[in-house]
Formats: C-alpha cells, structure tokens, sequence
C-alpha cells in the first residue's frame, strides 16, 4: 500500500511538473525575446540619431585670408552612405601668389575634392559623434600669370629677367585624412582633420613646373600638409 502511495505522489508530481517546465521555458524565451527587440530598437535609435546628410564650410581657409597671401573658402557635403561609410565632396576658390628666388607668380582659380570618410570610433549616444580615417582625389582649375622668372647662365647666376601671360594651367593630387567630427550645440558640429598631400601631375604652361597651387599650398614638392577646420550642419 505504501509503495501504491509513493508511486501515485511521484507520478502527480511529473504530471505538474512537465507544464511548469514548460511555463518556465516559454518565460525564458519571451525575455530572450523582449530582450532581442530592445537591442534592435536601441541600435535602429542610433542609426536614426547619425545624420545622413551634413553642408559645412573651412573656416581655416578663411582665417588665412586675414594674415595672409592665400585667399579664398571652402564649402563640402557628406552623405552617409552606409553604417560608418560617407561620400564627401569639397569645392573652394583661392587665389595666390609666389615671391621668392627670383620668381612672381600669380595664381587664382577653383578647385575640388571627392572621396570618403570612414568612421574609426562613433559615440554611443550618438553615431554623427566619431573620428575617422578616409581620402580625397583633388583637382584644381586656375589662371596662372608668370609675371617674373629668372633666365640663368651656365654658372647659375641670373643673366635677365622674362614673363609670362595668364593662361590655363590644372593640377591635381590625392590627400589622406584623419580627423573627427564633434557634437556642439543641437545639428551644429565641429569638424576637423589633417591631410598629408601627394602631389601627382599637372598642365604646365611653357613646361614650367607650378609653384604654386590653389588649396595645394606653395613650394609644389611631392608631399605637402593641410588642415580643415570647419563647421557643419545636419540637415538630416
């Protein structure tokens, strides 16, 4: 009898036990899941917060037109493409001038920029927040006027003095970048990078290499250094 008892108690106790089992998996697999939509909803806040599209200005290139023979501005446009990818594209005017070793040149025309930035490190509140790495193809459209060049003897000493008429000239050049973009006030952003330049080819005029190019810099040589400090704004 006593083993009928125990028999029955054991098996009353599988009988509920088997649905609170259950109960309890179904708990585990509806908190996984709550869980699984609060992970997506916070990433999809995230991306919503990144903005898409950002319109900005150098302002370094316009304070060195107060102290300065470089003159000119910059504006550019950044579209995030996908997650930490932005296609950014960058149009100016400079004008400018070379005065040393016998030379006077002056310079004065557009230029343009096309390339990426890829976010290295992004905020966690807020994704447009980061620093990255990315390129730039440049190229650039100006008059040139060579107004002095000096004409040398055998011995390197300078015999006369020649000119030349404005004309048409280009260059171009590829640019690295590292910098960072940085939250201010409400859509207002800072955004700031340094750029080694690689000079690679140019129209010459009467096969004279430049010396100087607008938003290239003067002293043309293989590498040269810019700065882009700049404010930009989130449309959306």
């Amino acid at each position: 009898m006593n083993r009928l008892r125990i028999f029955i108690l054991f098996w009353t106790i599988s009988l509920f036990g088997i649905p609170l089992d259950a109960q309890q998996d179904s708990l585990h697999l509806e908190a996984n899941t709550v869980l699984t939509v609060k992970d997506s909803l916070e990433l999809s806040e995230r991306h919503r917060k990144a903005g898409i599209v950002f319109v900005g200005a150098d302002l370094y290139s316009l304070a060195l037109s107060g102290f300065s023979d470089r003159q000119g501005g910059a504006a550019f446009i950044s579209y995030r493409v996908f997650n930490k990818w932005n296609m950014v594209a960058e149009v100016g005017y400079e004008s400018n001038n070379y005065k040393d070793l016998d030379w006077l040149v002056d310079v004065n025309g557009i230029y343009f920029k096309l390339g990426f930035n890829w976010f290295i490190s992004q905020d966690h509140q807020d994704n447009s927040n980061g620093f990255y790495t990315g390129a730039r193809i440049s190229y650039s459209a100006y008059q040139q006027q060579i107004k002095q060049y000096p004409v040398r003897l055998s011995n390197n000493q300078v015999d006369e003095y020649g000119s030349l008429p404005a004309e048409n000239v280009s260059a171009y050049w590829f640019e690295m970048v590292a910098g960072g973009r940085i939250k201010l006030i409400s859509n207002l952003y800072a955004d700031v990078s340094v750029r080694p330049m690689i000079y690679m080819g140019s129209k010459k005029q009467e096969n004279i290499e430049p010396l100087v190019i607008p938003a290239y810099g003067k002293d043309r040589g293989p590498i040269n250094f810019t700065i882009v400090w700049g404010l930009s704004w989130k449309l959306f």
